[in-house]
């Protein structure tokens, strides 16, 4: 299918940022490579950031009524019949159900990329936060039907992270810091970063101030060998592959720095961030250096030389980033916009056991002809499943039918520190196989599991079942060991 035009919804200021805009960029370039065509609706832009917009080919449509209200949804809507839009995007807070509600009931598929769920409720047809992995609990718990794309496979890359370029270098001593605090740094930290870094002498340290960045004078007043200040460059992504380490706070800029393989120090401004951020260290992705409000200059500056000193651990992030963010997030949200109902996974519920049990049997059966549920099978099976946070049990949905399901998930090595990425079940119903149901979900099992970084991904499958064989060796599987059972009974 052609892509056809997108309308976006978003605003930037000092307030609220940048990066509402600059993801939204991001998607609106890989719809234009795929041939379509993007303009943008905004009440706030900062002007360094205009000519940006501008320069990527989307016109620019003023929205002139208070950002977020009902009369701001009804130039929304306006906008995007003047263009004829095939959906409308909206990125931002401010952006409530009601707004969302105004702009579907007109007519417009609706693609809200989020970062809180916190919504009273999620009238869209698709939802992307990448900040946000598992199982959809918080969206579905408010009745969302919207097709979930979520965690740091979506990740919205702009097309300068997404180019392949050389694998990064871990030099030996990291003292090439790199300060940049997105577009607008609201709290005005970057000074006082740059002042602790500007001591010490043996780090080279480079400050960015964004786009909407208003502070500018008191970086200019910093008097340091060893410092110097960009202001909003059009080239990111070089400053962020040319440097060791990154002190930044969460939000777009983590999953950037992650695509390149550069070592982070994060603080969070908000809950969502710091729960990301925690999530990320406690895997050792990250170095979560708390919340804005409790900077502490002697501790930044132990972090960071820390890191300068230990090769290993920068290349241990190098690794686990870009195990992370793979830079294809982008093209996965076009290709979920150009199909939207044509397949996905949900989680399955407690509240479906029933259900789920009868498609298990299916599946059981037709591996087993001989298989009998026995009692233990019908009390255990499913609850022993939902009670594992290790296991991930998901339906397989084609056009909103539950058309089978896929259960993986993680398990400790017997004998090392690692986690192991394991596919238990996936089954389709015949009636819907061959139409590249189970591939797909295969996919984005495989997906899921890559975001716990496991050490490897393994399945088994029973000997005789040819079709099944045949799709994990199309999607790279390689036998690599020969399972035997002794039956009941012998010797």
């Amino acid at each position: 299918m052609k892509p056809g035009k997108l309308l976006i919804r978003a605003d930037a200021s000092l307030a609220i940022g940048t990066g509402h805009v600059m993801r939204c960029l991001a998607l609106a370039q890989a719809w234009q490579d795929a041939g379509g065509t993007a303009s943008l609706a905004v009440a706030e832009l900062p002007s360094g950031l205009s000519p940006r917009v501008k320069a990527e080919g989307l016109s620019v449509r003023r929205v002139h009524a208070s950002p977020g209200g009902p009369a701001d949804a009804a130039e929304t809507v306006a906008h995007a019949h003047r263009l004829s839009a095939d959906w409308v995007v909206i990125d931002g807070d401010r952006f409530g159900s009601d707004f969302l509600e105004i702009v579907r009931v007109a007519g417009f598929r609706v693609l809200l990329i989020d970062d809180f769920a916190n919504r009273e409720s999620f009238p869209a047809d698709l939802i992307v936060n990448p900040d946000l992995d598992g199982d959809g609990e918080p969206y579905r718990k408010r009745g969302a039907t919207a097709r979930l794309l979520m965690g740091p496979s979506y990740v919205l890359l702009r097309r300068e992270f997404r180019q392949e370029g050389k694998k990064k270098e871990i030099r030996q001593t990291g003292n090439r810091i790199l300060i940049t605090l997105g577009g607008s740094d609201p709290e005005n930290l970057t000074p006082e970063i740059a002042n602790a870094l500007a001591r010490c002498s043996d780090l080279e340290v480079t400050v960015i101030a964004g786009a909407g960045y208003d502070k500018g004078n008191e970086l200019r007043r910093i008097r340091a060998s060893n410092l110097r200040v960009v202001f909003n460059p059009p080239n990111m992504a070089q400053f962020m592959k040319d440097c060791d380490q990154a002190i930044i706070v969460a939000g777009g800029t983590l999953w950037e720095l992650l695509s390149v393989g550069c070592a982070v120090l994060s603080y969070s401004r908000n809950i969502m961030q710091a729960h990301v951020i925690r999530a990320l260290s406690h895997r050792g992705v990250v170095v979560d250096m708390g919340e804005t409000r409790h900077f502490d200059p002697a501790r930044l500056v132990a972090s960071v030389k820390e890191l300068v000193a230990s090769q290993p651990a920068r290349e241990r992030m190098r690794k686990l980033g870009r195990a992370l963010v793979d830079g294809l997030g982008t093209a996965r949200v076009v290709e979920a916009i150009q199909c939207p109902s044509m397949m996905g996974m949900l989680p399955v519920t407690s509240f479906e056991q029933g259900e789920f049990l009868s498609m298990a049997l299916k599946h059981f059966s037709e591996v087993n002809p001989s298989f009998v549920p026995q009692d233990d099978w019908k009390e255990n099976y499913f609850a022993t499943i939902l009670a594992n946070p290790l296991y991930f049990l998901r339906w397989i949905i084609c056009d909103a039918k539950r058309v089978g399901f896929v259960l993986f998930g993680l398990e400790k090595h017997r004998f090392l520190p690692q986690m192991t990425g394991v596919i238990y079940e996936l089954y389709v119903l015949p009636e819907f196989r061959r139409r590249g149901a189970a591939k797909a979900c295969a996919i984005q099992a495989i997906r899921e599991l890559r975001a716990h970084a496991p050490s490897t991904i393994q399945l088994e499958v029973i000997k005789g079942l040819v079709p099944a064989s045949a799709l994990w060796k199309s999607l790279g599987f390689q036998k690599v060991t020969d399972r035997y059972v002794l039956p009941e009974g012998r010797p």
